[in-house]
């Protein structure tokens, strides 16, 4: 899942008519806030640390490449301030590139590996936009009322459903904060997805089916669904959690599926009678894929709520 983007306007040497200057694009401190996570923090000891990312690379809306790139943060053996930098195989993107044109960033929400980087050069009707529409900033969020999920709300989060799913199960969480902005509620969601995928051995607790990108290998394709819904007050424990392919997810979400007391598919006669639903009435009373850990498994209040409320007669 693509979060929203933040720009950057091009200095001199972050394009490729720079001379006698380290190949790639400088990260500002404010931006990479907004970047996938890098392993570690420079030190004395460990002058630079960095990661390897899948990025597609576009030019004004044309996919120009699919490279490995790598994101690094080093300080010149301690020698200098330490800077952010992306660098290797961006040659298809900086060689397009002058002074002041803009590069968008944007991060995959699922997959820290996974980048994609546009430029916007001048002229182009995308610029010519986003240009008047930033003013004089050389930096920042796209949308500044819809901001990127940021690294801070990233470990907020993934601390929050950690302690969470040490707690004793529970499957309604009461209301939501009414402060809880966008950001905090993607920043959950992915969490919440993370750590319920891991306990399927990221595959579909229906079908055991699962997806893979040849972009960066990593698993694609499933949702984590909320047994009971978030806007029914929900819990984000585990045990409120169900790894589906996302064609499931959505006959879930609408009742054309439920799970048995014995832990078996149920897929009512009415929906099972329908033509082009075939591939459903085929999981009628298959057993579930469960979650390594017991007490992290669906919980059957969970279930039993699905099949009260949502499951069609």
């Amino acid at each position: 899942m693509l979060d929203t983007s933040v720009f950057k306007k091009l200095a001199h040497n972050d394009t490729g008519a720079a001379r006698d200057h380290q190949g790639g694009i400088v990260i500002p401190k404010a931006l990479a806030e907004f970047f996938p996570p890098l392993p570690e923090t420079p030190s004395p000891g460990n002058p630079t640390v960095d990661a390897r990312l899948t990025a597609e690379l576009f030019v004004d809306g044309v996919r120009v490449g699919n490279v490995e790139t790598r994101y690094q943060h080093q300080t010149w053996g301690g020698t200098r301030s330490a800077e952010r930098r992306l660098t290797d195989n961006l040659g298809a993107l900086r060689n397009e590139a002058i002074e002041h044109d803009i590069v968008l960033f944007t991060k995959d929400l699922t997959d820290d590996t996974y980048i994609q980087i546009h430029l916007l050069r001048q002229g182009s009707p995308e610029y010519e936009k986003l240009n008047n529409q930033i003013g004089t900033s050389r930096w920042g969020p796209v949308d500044p009322e819809n901001p990127p999920v940021s690294l801070t709300q990233i470990e907020d989060a993934e601390r929050y459903l950690n302690a969470t799913a040490d707690e004793p199960p529970t499957v309604f969480g009461g209301p939501r904060p009414t402060s809880e902005t966008r950001t905090v509620r993607k920043a959950r969601d992915r969490a919440f997805r993370n750590k319920v995928l891991a306990q399927y051995q990221f595959r579909c607790a229906f079908t055991g089916r699962r997806f893979v990108s040849p972009l960066s290998c990593k698993t694609v394709g499933l949702d984590a669904a909320h047994v009971i819904p978030v806007h029914a007050n929900g819990s984000d424990h585990p045990a409120n959690g169900l790894p589906l392919t996302k064609e499931l997810h959505w006959a879930f979400d609408r009742g054309l599926l439920g799970v048995n007391t014995d832990r078996t598919i149920l897929v009512p006669e009415s929906v099972a009678a329908l033509g082009g639903n075939e591939f459903l009435k085929n999981l009628n009373g298959v057993a579930i894929r469960e979650a390594d850990n017991p007490s992290l498994r669906v919980h059957e209040e969970a279930f039993n709520w699905h099949r009260l409320n949502v499951l069609v007669n």
